[in-house]
């Protein structure tokens, strides 16, 4: 029989995840964030259409309809919602997309509905997370095994990816697509997962590595995940996400 604790574990397991029609994602609100303030989910840039975006593209602040189920921690529909704001979407230098919601915080919270909290930094070498994915409603698990420095796949270029090992337990799968990286000491969200080895052609059927040198190689059972943290420093005094914030680390617009 489980024991209370491990009950209380399993029942939290997808606290903040969410479904898109072929990807995950997950509710989550930065450090400055106040109840009654928009609610957030993030998951990739490459959830966003198909075709997928260019290697520079960057969609900014557009109108997008989607369908958005919201799960409560044990992976059941809590709420379905639409988001109805695209405030930034890019798969250049990182892969990732954020939808804002007509519902607040507060609302979700109303419905069963519990978000997680961005980390201001990324995970480091030995970190331990877990990729809860709202899509299959299932979790891997490993420790991380640090960033590469640059990674490759057809023509798009991420910067300082997280290396996550599929024979170590994080051997995701097509649908974890936007799972949120959980650190499993904070509990903070450090990255997004987006790609990973599916053998094939390199840097075209499966992601390759670049390292500081400008070596390119593919590692065999690797997966990635891009940094989220970058999202933090691209929210104004405001508490809302602007580009123009200082420091920003986002890609803009091309001109």
């Amino acid at each position: 029989p489980a024991s209370p604790a491990g009950a209380a574990a399993d029942e939290g397991r997808f606290v903040g995840t969410a479904r898109l029609p072929n990807c995950s994602a997950s509710v989550v609100r930065w450090a400055s964030a106040l109840d009654a303030d928009p609610a957030v989910v993030l998951t990739n840039g490459h959830c966003v259409r198909s075709p997928f975006l260019g290697a520079r593209d960057v969609l900014v602040d557009q109108r997008q309809w989607k369908r958005i189920e919201l799960l409560d921690g044990r992976g059941k529909v809590a709420m379905t919602v639409r988001g109805v704001h695209l405030r930034y979407a890019s798969m250049y230098r990182t892969d990732l997309a954020i939808y804002e919601l007509r519902e607040s915080y507060a609302d979700l919270a109303a419905g069963g509905v519990t978000p997680l909290v961005l980390a201001a930094h990324g995970p480091s070498r030995g970190d331990g997370i877990r990729i809860p994915s709202g899509y299959w409603v299932e979790q891997r698990a490993c420790t991380t095994t640090g960033t590469a420095h640059r990674l490759h796949e057809r023509e798009w270029d991420w910067w300082t990816s997280i290396r996550l090992p599929a024979l170590e337990g994080c051997g995701i799968r097509g649908g974890y697509s936007g799972s949120p990286i959980v650190d499993r000491g904070t509990g903070e969200v450090v990255g997004v997962a987006n790609t990973g080895y599916v053998g094939g052609r390199r840097c075209i059927d499966s992601a390759c590595e670049e390292n500081k040198r400008g070596v390119v190689r593919m590692v065999r059972d690797m997966n990635y995940g891009q940094q989220t943290w970058w999202l933090t420093t691209c929210v104004g005094e405001d508490r809302r996400f602007d580009l123009a914030t200082p420091g920003c680390r986002l890609a803009r617009p091309p001109g």
